[in-house]
């Protein structure tokens, strides 16, 4: 996201490709993988604390990617060979209209992913500590993603969690960004069931108009 398109014969996507071919060798298709996917987490009814996840992150977290969120590279500056353990914010991480970016998702990755040794099945993580953790790691500088407003079109479905503008659902944009969230799910919640309801009508008034 914060690079350019490969050309879709060029090598590296070539590689991306056969890789992912790699991954499904076995599996039907439209099969369920055990595992795949952001396992559900419950948000905690109250804004993030980011004291205490800059303490969750220096007990779990820094030993990987660093007391500074730079993580470990596996060569050095400008040699292209990565990292081993990525940086959590900074110019070389992911941008803020990243997934990630968003702190339900990033909670519910590092929930069920971290730290390391980790698993799906098995947390070390609680709720809470994930939850603060992430926005602790989230309020950290990041590369900008340009013309973040023509993101979601249809405005009603844009994450409750995405802290970029335009925001609909009439409170404070920290709210978006730093919880508390479960309100904001029942916010949106009727608002779409407002635009259905809302919906049906219109059809009914047209079919009565078609019908005169």
């Amino acid at each position: 996201m914060s690079g350019q398109p490969l050309p879709l014969d060029s090598r590296e996507m070539k590689a991306f490709v056969t890789y992912i071919s790699f991954l499904s060798r076995g599996i039907p298709v439209g099969a369920t993988v055990e595992g795949a996917g952001m396992v559900q987490s419950k948000m905690p009814n109250r804004r993030a604390n980011l004291e205490a996840g800059a303490k969750v992150y220096e007990a779990q977290c820094a030993v990987c990617h660093g007391p500074d969120g730079q993580g470990v590279r596996a060569g050095q500056p400008g040699d292209a060979q990565g990292y081993i353990f990525p940086p959590l914010w900074g110019n070389d991480t992911f941008n803020n209209g990243a997934g990630m970016n968003r702190l339900a998702m990033a909670t519910r990755f590092v929930k069920h992913n971290m730290p390391q040794g980790t698993s799906f099945d098995a947390p070390q993580l609680t709720d809470d500590e994930a939850y603060d953790v992430s926005a602790y790691m989230l309020s950290k500088p990041r590369p900008v993603k340009a013309n973040l407003e023509v993101d979601f079109p249809a405005r009603w479905n844009k994450p409750m969690d995405s802290a970029f503008p335009p925001y609909l659902l009439g409170v404070p944009a920290d709210q978006h960004r730093f919880g508390p969230l479960p309100p904001l799910v029942e916010k949106q919640r009727q608002m779409a069931e407002q635009l259905k309801a809302q919906g049906v009508a219109e059809r009914a008034k047209a079919a009565e108009a078609g019908k005169q």
